[in-house]
């Protein structure tokens, strides 16, 4: 009788599949690996007006509800893009001079002057009768 309860017994596990883990804590903290969602693409439907620089202009559509936009920089007069501006330094202290703070502080204060320009009337700032700097050695 008990051969024939194995018997049986070994039957009904041969029918059932399980999958076996190598976790002695079962598989609750096993996740599934599924395929991850991405979410549908935004089609652009407005259009917009990129106008340059230099004054060239282009449509683009766009997801921004914005119809115009003013570049100031683009890749016709950044130095990234062009590298001939890299090649003659007068064109890169030209761009220099005409935007950002040291562009706008010139054109601020243009008719005052600066001070390295009428250095005469201070010897000392034109490098007549300047102390010498004090050594570093021991004094003797």
């Amino acid at each position: 009788m008990f051969a024939l309860r194995h018997s049986t017994c070994s039957r009904v596990l041969a029918l059932q599949s399980r999958s076996v883990s190598s976790s002695p804590y079962g598989r609750t903290h096993v996740w599934r690996r599924r395929a991850p969602a991405l979410p549908n693409p935004v089609v652009p439907k407005f259009p917009q007006l990129v106008i340059r620089s230099d004054g060239t202009s282009f449509t683009q559509w766009t997801t921004s509800p914005r119809s115009k936009i003013r570049l100031t920089r683009d890749t016709t007069n950044n130095p990234v893009w062009n590298t001939r501006l890299w090649l003659s330094e007068q064109g890169f202290d030209e761009e220099a001079a005409a935007t950002g703070r040291l562009g706008r502080f010139n054109r601020k204060f243009e008719g005052l002057g600066s001070a390295a320009s009428n250095v005469e009337w201070s010897p000392e700032l034109a490098g007549e009768n300047m102390p010498e700097a004090p050594s570093k050695g021991k004094k003797k």
